[in-house]
């Protein structure tokens, strides 16, 4: 009855089948675990976002990396902005927004300095280079803010004066003064500027649309799965319905 199934034909259905079934099961697993990544990360945002903030050096000491269940916490820092090796922070749109950030070292008393995201200045029309960064106060500040992992990508060359990541390794080299391990969105500096940037929110913890898409890569597959087995049936009854001709038969026409 299903002996058509070892046909050429049918074995290259199958094995087309199997693999397409096996692809959407691979997709779904696939969201899945990218469901498990933004659970985790909103985890650690839930936890560190709106803590007590604690000295930088405690959470990212020069030439050691942030942990990551770290990242977000507020940290706390006392020092100067170091306007002559500002940097502009750029391809980061803010609410679908572009223009840049302003990227800015705070040296403190022993030298170290954090670098520190003090804001977005939309662009307006107008190029990156040509977008006017407000000053940060002079003398003495204080700084809350939130702490994030270095960055990785192959756009970092400080020497331009902007960069699209924050690789603060690279960033460091460039700069008569050590970096902490990681950098900061500003949330507040005493004393406050004249004239501020737009600071940047944190980042928002939904749950984002992973676990939908695994759930319809499995129907995907199920689906798959359950057409295939109804086309066999289908070929299979129409098998029974035609009946074989006799082997040696002839008919001819009256």
């Amino acid at each position: 009855m299903y002996r058509f199934l070892a046909s050429r034909r049918w074995l290259v259905r199958t094995l087309a089948g199997v693999l397409l079934v096996l692809l959407c099961v691979r997709l779904g697993l696939w969201q899945l675990d990218r469901n498990e990544q933004r659970q985790d990360r909103n985890a650690v945002i839930e936890a560190n976002v709106g803590g007590d903030p604690v000295p930088a050096a405690e959470l990212a000491p020069p030439g050691e990396t942030l942990a990551t269940d770290d990242q977000w916490r507020t940290v706390e820092v006392t020092g100067r902005w170091d306007v002559d090796e500002e940097l502009r922070l750029r391809l980061r749109p803010v609410d679908g927004t572009r223009g840049v950030h302003a990227l800015t070292p705070l040296v403190t008393d022993d030298g170290t300095a954090l670098l520190v995201d003090r804001g977005f200045v939309a662009a307006d029309g107008r190029d990156d280079d040509e977008i006017e960064l407000a000053a940060p106060p002079d003398g003495e500040v204080t700084v809350t803010a939130r702490v994030r992992r270095s960055e990785t990508g192959h756009d970092v060359d400080p020497s331009s004066g902007s960069v699209r990541f924050v690789d603060v390794e690279a960033i460091a080299a460039g700069l008569p003064y050590p970096l902490y391990g990681a950098w900061g969105e500003l949330i507040a500096q005493v004393p406050e500027p004249a004239t501020s940037l737009q600071l940047i929110e944190p980042p928002e913890t939904e749950s984002g649309p992973h676990l939908s898409y695994a759930i319809q890569w499995f129907l995907f597959a199920v689906v798959g799965v359950g057409g295939f087995i109804l086309l066999i049936r289908g070929e299979a009854r129409g098998s029974e319905e035609t009946p074989e001709r006799p082997a040696g038969r002839v008919d001819i026409e009256a």
